[in-house]
């Protein structure tokens, strides 16, 4: 078998698999719910990261996790660190103000489902702001001063 050969068998691999791909695309798509999940998985690398859960509406005790309007206030806890989030809706996405409790974080990491990511300085008092993001599932990440990452669950932010 000469190079020539293995080459031409590797094109009609790649030309065969080509098609194939293109035949799913139009006949049967993924839909994009699922690609989203399967990028945020994907970028799920940081496995002895602490999870902060969003608390529910009972463990707010009585506080309603959503205003009404184009704002809601979302709580994620962690061991050692509390999250408290107000996510203003806006015309082309969002904007976040918040704050990290208790203070310990000097910089706040934003992860889009996207691919996306932004980041900000966190003050003294553990206040942030992000003021311009994409819509769609993200999720917030910091690292603690101890080197414990800390990163919230994703959801609507």
């Amino acid at each position: 078998m000469t190079s020539n050969e293995v080459a031409g068998d590797g094109y009609d691999d790649v030309r065969l698999l080509a098609d194939l791909n293109s035949l799913y695309e139009n006949d049967d798509p993924v839909p994009e719910e699922v690609l989203e999940a399967a990028r945020g998985a994907f970028a799920w690398s940081d496995f002895d990261a602490q999870l902060a859960r969003l608390l529910d509406e009972e463990s707010l005790s009585g506080r309603a996790v959503r205003a009404t309007g184009d704002q809601h206030l979302l709580t994620f806890e962690a061991e050692q660190l509390t999250f408290v989030v107000e996510a203003t809706e806006l015309a082309d996405g969002r904007k976040l103000v918040g704050q990290v409790v208790p203070a310990g974080p000097r910089e706040l990491g934003l992860e889009s489902a996207g691919g996306g990511s932004a980041s900000t300085e966190v003050d003294e008092l553990g206040r942030f702001s992000l003021p311009q993001l994409p819509a769609g599932p993200a999720r917030l990440r910091c690292e603690l001063p101890d080197g414990t990452r800390v990163v919230t669950e994703w959801g609507a932010i």
